[in-house]
């Protein structure tokens, strides 16, 4: 129990640094390399460094593995569907139609388009990591399901630099999410079902132009 305790603040102490510090450069940053490296730095070496030489924890406690259930991904199925039937409208307003693809070229050229989602698919991925595995599974031994709260309010204040609806809409999809992660017990169901909802929402951009 003391050393869940101690995690638990040490995994909120280092969560909130990383998102005050990601904030920060993010909301002055525009959307190329440089932004997508510091992400990467961030979001997930910075986790993976307090978890192997701190917390001296292996990655799959928190979250990081397959996890142990196929029910999760069956749920990720589902929630992928629904997701696919709240894109169809969203996609063809003029909101989502400014800021998406967030790279231009993807809407350009195959190359362009595949390069792109690669590059983010990337980003989602320590995007992930970092809320429904770093930040979830490091709290929730100690706070146990408030974890779930905890890191959709961070996943929440991460978005303020977005679309407003998508701001609006990310902490009950942090919620969903969280959930998943716990069922799961992985972030990968979050990660795969992020990333699709991203690149088929980039084509439902393009095609409703």
């Amino acid at each position: 129990m003391a050393k869940s305790k101690t995690i638990g603040i040490l995994t909120s102490l280092v969560g909130i640094g990383i998102i005050g510090a990601l904030l920060r450069f993010n909301m002055g940053a525009s959307y190329g390399e440089h932004y997508l490296i510091v992400n990467y730095i961030g979001l997930l070496w910075f986790p993976m460094l307090f978890i192997f030489f701190v917390a001296r924890e292996e990655p799959s406690r928190f979250g990081f593995g397959i996890g142990d259930s196929w029910r999760a991904w069956w749920i990720t199925l589902l929630l992928f569907g629904g997701l696919v039937v709240l894109m169809l409208p969203a996609s063809r307003m003029e909101s989502f139609q400014s800021f998406y693809p967030i790279d231009r070229e993807a809407a350009q050229t195959w190359q362009g388009f595949v390069s792109s989602e690669a590059k983010w698919g990337m980003y989602f991925f320590c995007w992930e990591f970092f809320f429904r595995g770093f930040l979830l599974f490091g709290l929730h031994r100690y706070i146990g399901w408030w974890a779930v709260v905890v890191q959709a309010i961070a996943f929440g204040i991460m978005h303020y630099h977005k679309v407003q609806i998508e701001m609006i809409v990310s902490f009950p999809a942090g919620i969903i999410l969280g959930l998943l992660a716990l069922r799961a017990k992985s972030f990968l169901p979050c990660f795969i079902l992020h990333w699709a909802a991203a690149v088929s929402f980039d084509l439902l951009i393009i095609a409703a132009r």
